[in-house]
Parts: C-alpha cells; structure tokens; sequence
C-alpha cells in the first residue's frame, strides 16, 4: 500500500489546493474553478513513471504544466490515461493546442506517441507535439544505440519551466517545440548524473558516473575516491564537449532523494570552485526536483543563456505549483482540490473523428475479414512455444506468451462482435486497443502504434460515404504503420526486429500493387517476402531493444539457431493471412 500510487496522489492533493486528480487515470490536472487554466494558448502535459516526485504532479499550475499523467513506479503511464488528461485539458479539438514534453525512454516515447495519434485520428486534435528530451550528456554518441537514444534527465525541468512561461506568455505550438527542439539540438543544455556511497572518513565509494534516472548503470564506475573533486572533473569533460567554455550559464543541482544537505552543501562548494573555471555562473537552483526513490546520488544541469535573452525571463516567471523549488506561492487561497472519475467530467465530450467511417467495405466482405482474423488469431496461439523458444536465445522467452495472449483477446473480441469489420479505421483502431491492453510492454505498444498509424489510409475527408476499398489503401495502411514503428521505436531497417519482415513485406507488395497484379497474386509475394525477411534475421546482430545486450561484440554477420521472434511473428501472421484468403475463396 506504501507504494500504491493512486493512493500517493490522494495524499497529495489533500496538502495542495488548486488541483484535480482524475483518480481513475493517476492523472493531476489544474482545477478550472480555481480560475488556474487558462482558456487560451498552449496545454503543457507530461509525465512518466512515478518514484520521481516532485516531478511530474509538483509542476502542474499556472506558469508551468497542465496536466501531469503518472504511470506505476519506474513505468510508463498508458496511451488511455495520457489521451484522456488530453482530453481533460485540451477540451476543444479544432482550437487547442497540445505540446508533450517527455523524457527520452522507450516505454514513454511509444505511450506517448501512441496517445498523440489516437487524439489525431479518433478526436480530431489537429494540434499536437511530443518534445523529446534527452539531455544526458554523459554517453559518448558512438555509445548511443539509434533506437535507443540519449537518456533524459532533470533538465526537463527548466524545460517545463521555460516553455510553461512561454505558453503562458501566447507563444504558438510550434514557437513553443522549435524553442525546446533548439535548446535541446543546439547543445545549449546538458545533464550529468552520478550516485555514490559515503563511507565513515568522508570518501566515497561505488561512485557511478553517467548514472540514469531509474538506476540504470553509468558509463564508468570508481570503486572509491576522496571527494567530489574528480567526479566534477570527469563530468566537465563530458559537458564542455556539448557547451562551449565561457559561456554564461544556468546550473541546475538534483538531488535524486537520498543525499543529505550537509553532503549537497560539500558537494556545491567543490562544483562551484571548478566551473568557475570553465564557465561563467549567473544562477544557480539547488534541490530535489527530479528524484529517483531514495537513491543516494546529484545531477547537474547547465543551460547556456546564449541561446536566447529572454531565458532568465523565463525562468523567473511566476508560477502557482505545489513544488516550492521555483518560488512559487502557496495554494491555501485556492478551490480545494477534488478527486473524480473520468467519465464525470462535464468539459469533456467524446467527439469521435466523423471521417473514420467514410470508408467501408461492402457487407459481403465482412465474412471474408471476420475468417481471416479468427484464423490469424488461431495460428498465433499455436505458435506460444515456437516463438518463446526463439525468444530465449537472446530475451525473456516471453514473445510466444504475448502474442498469444493479444490472440486470445482478438478472438474473444470477435466473439463478441467488438470489433467494427465494416469500416477499415474503425477496425484497425478496435485491434490496436485490444493489443495495447492485452500484449502489454514494448511490443504490445509497438503494435498497437502500428494499427493505430495504419488507420490513417482508410480516413478521408471526402463526403463519399460509399468509397471503394482498394489493395491500394492497404498498402497505405502497411507503410503508415512501418513509419509510425520507426518514428516512435526508433528502430530502422536492418536493427533485426519485425520491422525487417513488415518492411520487406511493404516493398514487395508495393512492387506487386504497380504490376497490376491479382488480388491473390499481391498477398501471397506479401506473405512470402515476411518470411523471407524473418529468416534473414538470423544471421542479423541486433541493434535495437533487450536483445542487443546479448549481442556479442564487434561487428560483421552473426549466426544465431533462431530468427528475430518478433520477425517470425510477422511472417507467421502475413502467411496466415494468405491461408486464410486461399481457404476462403477455394470454398
């Protein structure tokens, strides 16, 4: 119960008026009876996964967020509950503006991403933006993995707080991203981040330097050493090669959660000293702002106040949060805050896209869809051991597991005539839901962005209820999903992953769809170009998620027993949909 976070957030809104906790949703959002949310200008939302307090619920206020949405401790929040805090705050989809600024991790890029394309399609916010921060400049970028990227860290806090102002100020989106992407590209922001022990003669000890947010490892580690002096050192070495010398800087100091003020205070003595000698410090914040549970650790961040003049303006903005880090006032004048449900709120109003059933097939087809679906689903349970056995050469050997189980509930969907099979858009979003839900994870996001892009071909503004649905739209609808997995996953062609399968598969189709060849003809070379690519995997190093820290070093061709799992995947399900095609018209 002492980490349940719904139950943390009750207890937080008890000692800070002005808010609103969407209890169903572990989501905060400003209280519009306090008068805090503006009508107007751009909605700020953001957050992640919970153990980072004050970060994300202490910036939500004026001058600051709009909404913060809290996953479970360490773990991404879920695409429902951040579209639906969108949805809270955010309440006019033609008008409002949305920028999201995330923190570059994996769960929380494809959560995100998949909650800014559901607003889009199903609800018609034409105005949304995901900032991406990865400020984390203590990995080399030839250390960086290209799906993987920089890590973010507290420096996303001077980013809510400046593009907060901004907002606040009537800024635009996009004045608003291009102000972040700028800070962000241009190397006028940086983070560092260590952990450490202290033992009884003031040296420390298990010192980890480039440490991440969630405990993840650092790039170099110091059995033991006699001070700060060194580990300041090393951290200017890596930051001086992103911020020029002699700039006039900003200097951000956090405490992960478990440093004392005695030792924050020692700490800041010797960093001031030796940046002093690099840099030119016009302010510097000190505290806990983004924390990390209890860990016993600092980062620093320095902003570079030649990218613009107005940066101190900025910051120096006024804000009405809870966190008191910023200056900001106290909120016992304001509406207390409430807790509800969702489904309660009166500003919000499910106003699905119109344009998502302009296409759709004839009646007769839905026989063949249905058929094709069921059998897909089957072949997919079968194949739990196979793909588990894949898995576990270089994973968790849970891939068979989560298939099956996204099979399980598309059958049972079917079943029950929850799935819209009339109307192509509608029945890529029902299928990317019930994946999401069902599949969970990395892949379950990955594939539920996939359906959820893939609607996009069969949309239309149009007043043609009644339009053809062609092998073209398809092949639209297969590339609109490859992008979005290489968008949001960061994964590209040759990473040895299903993108391997599925892209290879949209080429050969594409090149069919030009001949002018049979319907037949067109998802039998789909089918058989999956499982060609699949195959190719094996002898693939991989380059994006879990598997690449079983890889073995070096480069060049690798062989493993196995393919990709999640490749094998794709070609399991492209050859069951070329079954199923064959079974039915061979009736």
């Amino acid at each position: 119960m002492n980490s349940n976070v719904n139950i943390a957030l009750s207890g937080f809104i008890r000692a800070n008026n002005g808010l609103r906790l969407i209890h169903d949703r572990n989501c905060i959002v400003r209280n519009t009876r306090s008068g805090s949310t503006s009508t107007t200008g751009v909605k700020l939302i953001s957050g992640g996964g919970s153990g980072h307090e004050p970060a994300h619920i202490g910036y939500v206020g004026r001058g600051m967020l709009h909404g913060a949405v809290c996953g479970d401790v360490f773990a991404a929040p879920s695409a429902t509950a951040i579209l639906d805090c969108l949805r809270t705050v955010a309440t006019d989809p033609g008008g409002d503006s949305v920028l999201f600024v995330v923190n570059n991790y994996t769960g929380d890029r494809l959560n995100f991403g998949l909650a800014m394309e559901r607003a889009r399609s199903l609800y018609g916010y034409c105005r949304v933006r995901m900032l991406l921060n990865d400020d984390d400049c203590s990995i080399e970028d030839s250390m960086v993995a290209r799906s993987v990227g920089k890590r973010g860290l507290a420096g996303k806090v001077l980013l809510i707080k400046i593009l907060g102002a901004m907002a606040e100020l009537g800024f635009s989106l996009d004045e608003l991203y291009e102000y972040g992407e700028g800070l962000l590209r241009k190397g006028q922001m940086a983070t560092f981040g260590f952990t450490f022990e202290m033992t009884d003669g003031d040296k420390l000890r298990n010192v980890e330097l480039g440490k991440g947010l969630h405990g993840e490892p650092g790039v170099y580690k110091m059995d033991e050493c006699d001070g700060f002096e060194s580990i300041v050192w090393f951290m200017m070495e890596r930051m001086v090669k992103k911020m020029p010398e002699f700039a006039e800087v900003v200097v951000l100091v956090n405490n992960l959660g478990g440093t004392s003020e005695i030792v924050v205070g020692v700490f800041l003595d010797v960093l001031t000293k030796l940046l002093e000698t690099r840099y030119r410090i016009r302010r510097i914040y000190c505290g806990t702002y983004f924390s990390s549970l209890s860990q016993v650790g600092l980062s620093v961040t320095l902003l570079n106040l030649a990218y613009n003049d107005q940066l101190l303006v900025y910051l120096d903005h006024e804000v009405q949060v809870a966190s008191k880090l910023f200056g900001s006032g106290q909120s016992f004048h304001l509406e207390p805050s409430d807790r509800v449900k969702f489904d309660t709120i009166v500003e919000v109003e499910t106003r699905p896209n119109p344009n998502l059933f302009k296409i759709k097939l004839q009646e007769s087809s839905t026989s063949l869809v249905n058929n094709t679906l069921h059998h897909i689903a089957q072949v997919l349970q079968t194949s739990r051991d196979l793909l588990n056995a894949f898995d576990r050469e270089c994973g968790d050997g849970d891939t068979g597991n989560t298939i099956a189980n996204g099979a399980t509930a598309l059958l049972a969907a079917l079943a029950t005539a929850s799935i819209d099979l009339l109307h192509p858009a509608k029945m890529l979003q029902d299928i990317s839901t019930i994946l999401q839900l069902s599949i969970g994870g990395t892949s379950g996001a990955i594939y539920s962005l996939f359906f959820q892009a893939a609607s996009k071909a069969f949309q239309t503004s149009t007043t043609n209820r009644f339009a053809a649905v062609t092998l073209n739209h398809w092949l639209t609808a297969l590339a609109a999903g490859n992008d979005a997995i290489v968008q949001y996953a960061l994964t590209e062609l040759g990473d040895r992953t299903m993108l391997d399968a599925l892209r290879q598969g949209e080429f050969r189709l594409r090149t069919a769809v030009q001949q002018g060849l049979p319907t037949m003809d067109c998802v039998e070379i789909f089918a058989a170009a999956c499982g060609e690519a699949a195959k190719v995997t094996q002898h693939m190093r991989p380059r994006s998620g879990r598997a690449t820290y079983s890889a073995s070093a070096g480069d060049g061709i690798v062989d493993y027993r196995f393919p990709d799992p999640g490749a094998h995947a794709v070609s399991i399900w492209a050859r069951s949909l070329f079954e199923a095609f064959t079974i039915f018209f061979n009736k």
